[in-house]
């Protein structure tokens, strides 16, 4: 697997759904919702655990 490490520009609002199938594959892919040109990056707190 390929990373590319990338500086924020943009913030976005998107939504995921948890349900993977029986491989462990994403089973629907993440939509977005809006872009939130008002807000920086920096503004999103980081997560230091995984969410449960």
């Amino acid at each position: 697997m390929n990373v590319t490490l990338v500086e924020p520009e943009l913030l976005v609002e998107v939504g995921v759904d948890v349900a993977r199938d029986a491989s462990g594959r994403w089973r629907h892919p993440a939509r977005r919702h809006r872009a939130c040109p008002d807000l920086s990056p920096s503004d999103v707190p980081h997560l230091t655990s995984p969410p449960h």
